[in-house]
């Protein structure tokens, strides 16, 4: 017979329980947390880390935001000048430069390859991992801490915003590393010496944070602390000295690094400051508004935490039930955590999903500790409870069925690619994972459904990828790499590309080179406008006739297909089909000279 106490915050017992151990059979059959079969989890992990390995490295850019990333790091590299921010060849200043010049190293490293510039993604993946078992193994049980951080690398939201070539993922490395030293700092009767130590860790992670998005980094980790010393009712240990250093370090690390910014990118500061971060949280910003209710990401939240989202109810019940807000100061910390980025973000009139991502890890955990860790009782409603919590593995299941019949049966061609009736194969080890699961009666634990959830996760991947094959690619209209690529084998050196429409930045990071572009100036016409008198963009038809002119070899046009009657047949060029394949958004034409008059 084991006694267990609980405390409050100020130290004083609060409840005493009586129980019996349970036995590994025991803890097997309840459910989860240590009781999940060894096996189950291994396999689970394996397919996780092969549909990460799918999605880093067998997938081409997605156009305008993976392209964008990566073309301003190649353009660093191949001009040397890794102090500017340009993006074909203009100024570019919609964000600071850290995960430029990250990208810009795998770049230098390993070429100008979509598989290199995701490197570095894949080493935030494992620090951001490796942080929240750190920090949950410290309060919770490993059991718990296993089960916990499966669950956050399986969700669907921190699945794709792990994967993608975008600024926030590397954000959510710095935000998360700047709360948990600061939760760490502001433990209760820790020594001076280790409180100046993790706040001047934060301060760099802070910092470091402001050079790869901006302030947020800053204002979304000093809102969450203060929130929780607030409700701990510890305002008051906000004032120590090892505070102001910290708050030093950042202000000096921050203030040249700003000045040395500006000075080789004119005009980065007003823009940055006024645009980038006023214009966004008001919703004053020309382009990119995203204008949403402020109900938006809660309505969401429950598809973003796919497959674990209904597990959360089971989760609420678990963490009232055991008082987790009195007893558990993890549980606490990590729910005011996600709560105030939510709130903070609702509040902005420009919203996007990546937004919300520092609030993915904190909920990935909470959902794992007392949804599925949480072992499972004889009580009746516990159990409808945890089958509840399947209902949301098997409707991504289903899901995933019906987009590749949606696909093959060609029913929605327009958001699908349709692919051929042989594509169903790819099930195939969905379908074995369903019967494995059925025939051993895995439904009783997590490990059925974590097993489920990374089959799916690798399938899906799979179908994103080029391994799949042309044919079975789901999303390929999403994706004109593999138009590209094939340009890039034809073109020779004294060969021009112009792109006419959507400013595709991901070509020239194919064709490794730059590309001329007309009527299409997108999120480039702050830079276009400040240095008219550089090359790139084509104003006039006279000025697209002069580049077919001075070009000793040929000049290819990409057209969007939605612009080719609108835009480009008005413009009255002399043009020719080619052999090259485009795409259903991509025509591969070739410019000719104007015939003499």
């Amino acid at each position: 017979m084991l006694r267990a106490v609980q405390y409050n915050l100020a130290g004083k017992e609060v409840e005493q329980t009586m129980f019996e151990p349970l036995d590994k059979d025991q803890m097997r059959k309840a459910g989860c947390g240590a009781g999940v079969p060894r096996g189950w989890l291994i396999s689970a992990w394996v397919l996780l880390g092969l549909a990460y390995a799918l999605m880093l490295f067998q997938r081409g850019l997605i156009d305008p935001d993976e392209g964008r990333y990566a073309e301003i790091a190649r353009e660093m590299v191949a001009d040397g000048a890794w102090q500017e921010m340009r993006l074909l060849g203009y100024r570019y200043y919609e964000k600071p430069p850290f995960t430029y010049w990250v990208t810009a190293l795998a770049i230098a490293g390993w070429g100008a390859h979509d598989w290199a510039v995701r490197v570095p993604l894949l080493g935030n993946l494992i620090l951001i991992l490796g942080l929240f078992y750190g920090l949950a193994r410290r309060h919770w049980s490993p059991a718990v801490a296993r089960i916990a951080l499966l669950v956050l690398a399986s969700l669907a939201v921190f699945f794709v915003g792990s994967s993608l070539l975008l600024t926030d993922g590397f954000l959510v490395w710095w935000i998360s590393l700047t709360c948990v030293l600061l939760y760490r700092a502001f433990q209760p009767a820790i020594p001076a010496g280790q409180q100046r130590l993790w706040l001047s860790g934060a301060a760099c992670a802070a910092a470091l944070g402001f050079l790869t998005k901006g302030a947020v980094a800053v204002v979304l980790p000093a809102l969450i602390i203060l929130v929780w010393l607030l409700e701990e009712g510890r305002a008051r240990a906000l004032m120590t000295p090892a505070l102001l250093l910290a708050l030093l370090i950042l202000a000096g690390l921050l203030s040249p690094s700003l000045l040395w910014i500006e000075r080789h990118n004119p005009g980065f500061w007003q823009a940055f400051v006024f645009d980038e971060h006023i214009g966004r949280f008001l919703g004053s910003r020309i382009t990119q508004l995203h204008a949403e209710p402020s109900w938006f990401f809660l309505a969401l939240l429950p598809l973003l935490l796919l497959p674990w989202s209904l597990f959360g109810v089971r989760a609420l019940r678990w963490s009232f039930r055991q008082r987790a807000w009195q007893t558990d100061p993890l549980t606490r910390f990590l729910l005011i955590w996600s709560l105030v980025v939510l709130i903070f973000f609702s509040l902005s009139t420009g919203k996007l999903i990546s937004y919300i991502l520092p609030a993915v890890p904190p909920l990935g955990l909470l959902l794992g500790r007392w949804g599925l860790a949480q072992p499972r009782t004889a009580e009746g409603l516990d159990n409808r409870l945890w089958y509840l919590g399947w209902f949301g593995v098997w409707l991504m299941v289903l899901g995933v069925i019906l987009l590749l019949l949606l696909s093959v049966l060609h029913l929605a061609p327009a958001w699908l690619h349709p692919i051929k009736l042989s594509g169903l194969a790819w099930l195939a080890p969905l379908g074995l994972a369903i019967l494995l699961v059925l025939w051993r009666r895995a439904w009783r634990h997590g490990g059925g459904a974590f097993l489920l959830s990374a089959t799916l996760f690798s399938t899906a991947a799979l179908l994103l990828s080029p391994l799949a094959g042309r044919d079975f690619h789901l999303l390929l209209h999403t994706n004109s790499a593999n138009v590209y690529q094939a340009l890039a084998a034809e073109l020779q050196a004294e060969d021009q590309v112009v792109v006419f429409g959507k400013y595709r930045p991901s070509l020239p990071f194919y064709l490794r080179r730059p590309v001329y572009f007309c009527y299409g100036m997108n999120e480039l016409r702050p830079g276009i406008l400040r240095e008219r008198q550089r090359p790139g963009y084509l104003w006039t038809r006279q000025a697209i006739h002069h580049l077919i002119s001075l070009t000793p070899g040929r000049v290819y046009a990409l057209v969007d297909s939605q612009d080719y009657q609108p835009k480009f047949l008005p413009l009255q060029l002399n043009f020719r089909a080619t052999a090259l394949a485009g795409d259903a958004h991509t025509l591969i034409l070739e410019l000719l000279s104007a015939p003499a008059d």
